[in-house]
């Protein structure tokens, strides 16, 4: 590898640019894309470095690359990297025993075959697209580099492809002790491509309330699950798993499950053996919406069902029938009836759990989880597309970074690091030697400015002819 020789070059193209500030020749914002421009290229060129020299060693090294023999040279490939596009050059293999074909130094990178990015910027594509959408994300990784276009569906693809299967690892350290620990559950309503809605489904699990900001109650320790979740048994695996990597089952009495009453949730407290609650929110949405032809039975109905008394509550809604006008105001007390008298123990259970029972603010949660990006603007998803970016808003709202997942799920392969090890030591004595006759041996670092200046201009002008 020449890497320390190229690297000096790109140094004093830098010094250049920083003499340049200081000599008044460039405002200082101009000077900050300037001297990115130079330090994106010096990346680039590092990073073509790497590989190059990696490959010829690779190359030069049989015994390392057991079974596979040279098929073409100097094959050159572009990929985006983190500091744009890099153009490189390496070599083709033949598996003289399996017969099959591979550039290895492209395995060792990471770099998949056809693949337009390498792995880092796949992984900050996956970690951008779950929060804007998948062009945007494309475009934002391509600021370092004008000339490339990365499509929303190549992005799309990036994220699809990206395995999930552990995504509800979120160690905490040695398991927690809790007496009490609630679960709340809601749902966000996705406009699918082909029509109808999706359900995206989030669980979270809380120890109840923390230390307050200034007048907001705050939740101590959530962990969300989320996901579109057709087979509603793998959701609540997936939510006692979560549980039990968290927490000492033995030591939690009381589990509580809050949510809207839907069949989901009710079977989700029925599989942790855990006491449902019907939200009051929504509690509080189906007596507005259904009485809102008669207000004065509103107030009434209310009454009766904070007074835990249902007679009463029947009463009222009997009431309320007999005032309906219409054939559409009867049903809607009829659905008022089946919701509150269908989830009743629900209602009763924050009488007799009183002590240790907390609101449920799940709605909330769905906003800034799920729909911030799923439903809040008009688009349409495909059912493993909202799946994935669930599950995706899920993990970092666990505080699990995205890009580290990403990266951490490629298989690691160690032949690129061995194959630059190899060439570290003679680098190393390169630097030293470089660096002594660049910094021991030049009058001009001792002399002033100006002539620092002409001394960098001229070895600049040397180094380029």
């Amino acid at each position: 590898m020449e890497l320390i020789q190229h690297l000096f070059e790109e140094f004093l193209q830098v010094a250049e640019k920083v003499l340049d500030l200081l000599d008044g020749e460039m405002d200082y914002p101009s000077f900050q894309l300037e001297l990115k421009k130079e330090l994106d290229n010096t990346g680039k060129m590092i990073c073509r470095e790497v590989l190059e020299g990696a490959d010829a060693w690779l190359k030069a090294n049989p015994k390392e690359r057991k079974n596979w023999i040279v098929e073409r040279k100097d094959e050159v490939k572009s990929v985006l990297t983190t500091f744009g596009e890099m153009t490189f050059k390496r070599t083709y293999y033949h598996n003289k025993k399996t017969g099959g074909y591979a550039h290895l130094i492209d395995l060792a990178a990471g770099l998949q075959p056809h693949a337009k990015t390498d792995l880092a910027v796949r992984a900050n594509l996956v970690d951008s697209a779950t929060d804007v959408s998948y062009r945007k994300a494309g475009k934002q990784v391509c600021l370092s580099s004008p000339e490339c276009d990365l499509s929303g569906q190549t992005v799309m693809n990036m994220v699809r492809r990206t395995s999930l299967d552990n995504h509800t690892s979120c160690s905490r350290g040695p398991k927690a002790q809790a007496r009490v620990l609630h679960v709340q559950a809601d749902e966000d309503h996705v406009h699918r491509q082909e029509g109808g809605t999706a359900l995206a489904k989030l669980v979270y699990t809380t120890e109840g309330y923390g230390p307050s900001l200034g007048k907001r109650k705050c939740l101590s320790n959530v962990r969300y699950t989320a996901g579109l979740y057709k087979d509603n048994e793998a959701l609540c695996q997936d939510v006692y798993d979560g549980i039990d990597s968290d927490y000492d089952i033995d030591s939690i009495e009381k589990l509580f499950v809050s949510g809207d009453g839907a069949l989901w949730i009710k079977g989700l407290a029925d599989y942790l053996g855990a006491v449902f609650l019907l939200d009051r929110y929504h509690i509080n949405k189906c007596i507005n919406e259904s009485l809102a032809f008669c207000p004065e039975l509103r107030s009434e109905l209310r009454q009766a069902v904070e007074g835990f008394n249902l007679d009463a509550a029947k009463s009222v809604l009997k009431k309320a029938r007999k005032k309906a006008a219409t054939e559409t105001e009867e049903e809607r007390v009829a659905r008022c009836r089946k919701y509150l008298v269908g989830n009743w123990d629900g209602i009763y259970a924050w009488k007799t759990e009183a002590p240790d029972v907390i609101g449920c603010s799940a709605e909330g949660h769905v906003s800034h989880v799920l729909s911030a990006r799923l439903s809040s603007r008009p688009m349409a998803w495909s059912e493993p597309g909202a799946d994935r970016i669930s599950k995706l808003r899920a993990m970092k709202a666990n505080g699990i970074s995205v890009r580290d997942y990403v990266l951490q799920q490629a298989a690691p392969d160690l032949t690129l690091t061995k194959a630059v090890r190899y060439d570290i030591p003679s680098q190393r004595e390169q630097l030293r030697k470089v660096s002594w006759e660049v910094f021991d041996n030049m009058p001009a670092l001792r002399g002033s400015t100006a002539s620092l200046r002409r001394a960098l201009r001229a070895i600049s002008t040397i180094s380029t002819t």
